[in-house]
C-alpha cells in the first residue's frame, strides 16, 4: 500500500497593513510622519532666540512675552485631548489636514501681529495643529503596525522628537542673524506648507470606517483621570517639563546679563538647544 503523504502545514503569519505595502511607498509614509511628529519641537524652539527681540520690538515685559511659550504649550495639550478623539471618529486624514492647515493660517498670521496679546493667542493656535501633527502620526502607526515593528518605528519617531528641540533653536537664531522675528514665522508657514502637501499626497487614511468609534470620550477621559496611577504618572512628568520650560523661556535672556558680547544669535540657539 502507498504512503500518503501529509502536506506540510506552513504555520500562519500574521501581517499589519503596514507590511503588506510596498516598501518604497513605506519608506515615504515614514519619513512623513517623523516629519509630522517634529511639527511640535519646531513651532516650539524655534523661536525662543527671538523672545528677547519681541520684547523689544513689542514694547512688551520678558514676563509677557514668556506668556507666549505657555499659550503654545497650553495649545498642544488641549490640541491632544481634542485630536485625538476627532481622529478616532472621523479618521485621520481630516482632522490630520485641518490641524496642518490651522498652524499654517496662524503661523502667517503670526508674521503681521501687531501685539502681544493676538501674538499669544496665535501662538495657542499654533499649538493647537502642531498638535493635530504628533497626535495622528502616533495613531497611523498603532494602524498600519503591531509588535516589534510598531515598537520600532515609535522608537524612531522619539529620536526624532529629541533631535528636532536641539537643532530648532539653532535654526531660529540663524533666521534672526538674517532678518527679523517675523522670519522665523516664515520659516514655520514654508515648512507647515510643505508638511501639508506631503500628507495629502503620501498618507492614506489608515483607519476604515468600520474601525471607527465615537461617543465614548468622557467616559474614556473619565476613566484616565479617575486612575491614580495614571494622574501620579502626569502630575510628576507635569513637574519635571515645567522646570524645564522655565529654564528654557528664561535661557534667551541671558543677555541680560552682559554675556551676549560673547556672541551672536547663533550661539544662543545653541545655548537655548542645551535646555
Amino acid at each position: 500500500m502507498a504512503k500518503t503523504e501529509t502536506p506540510t502545514q506552513l504555520p500562519a503569519v500574521d501581517l499589519s497593513p503596514g507590511e503588506l505595502i510596498p516598501r518604497g511607498r513605506r519608506f515615504r509614509i515614514v519619513l512623513v510622519l517623523g516629519f509630522l511628529t517634529a511639527l511640535g519641537p519646531l513651532t516650539i524652539d524655534m523661536y525662543l532666540p527671538s523672545l528677547p527681540t519681541i520684547t523689544t520690538d513689542l514694547h512688551a515685559s520678558a514676563a509677557s512675552v514668556q506668556l507666549t511659550l505657555t499659550g503654545t504649550l497650553i495649545g498642544l495639550a488641549l490640541g491632544q485631548l481634542i485630536v485625538g478623539p476627532l481622529s478616532d471618529s472621523l479618521g485621520r486624514r481630516l482632522p490630520l489636514l485641518a490641524g496642518i492647515a490651522v498652524h499654517i493660517l496662524a503661523s502667517v498670521l503670526c508674521v503681521i501681529a501687531p501685539n502681544l496679546p493676538l501674538l499669544g493667542t496665535l501662538r495657542v493656535l499654533q499649538g493647537l495643529g502642531a498638535a493635530a501633527a504628533s497626535v495622528v502620526a502616533m495613531a497611523i502607526v498603532r494602524d498600519l503596525f503591531n509588535g516589534l515593528a510598531a515598537a520600532r518605528l515609535f522608537s524612531r519617531l522619539m529620536l526624532v522628537v529629541g533631535v528636532a528641540p536641539i537643532l530648532a533653536p539653532t535654526v531660529g537664531g540663524l533666521v534672526l542673524e538674517w532678518t527679523s522675528w517675523h522670519g522665523v514665522f516664515v520659516v514655520l508657514t514654508v515648512i507647515g506648507v510643505v508638511r501639508l502637501a506631503a500628507t495629502a499626497l503620501v498618507l492614506p487614511e489608515t483607519l476604515p470606517p468600520a474601525a471607527r468609534r465615537g461617543g465614548q470620550v468622557l467616559r474614556d477621559y473619565g476613566r484616565m483621570f479617575t486612575d491614580r496611577a495614571y494622574v501620579g504618572l502626569i502630575l510628576v512628568a507635569g513637574f519635571a517639563f515645567s522646570a524645564l520650560f522655565a529654564y528654557v523661556s528664561g535661557s534667551s535672556f541671558v543677555k541680560d546679563f552682559k554675556v551676549q558680547k560673547l556672541a551672536g544669535p547663533r550661539a544662543w540657539g545653541l545655548a537655548a538647544a542645551s535646555a
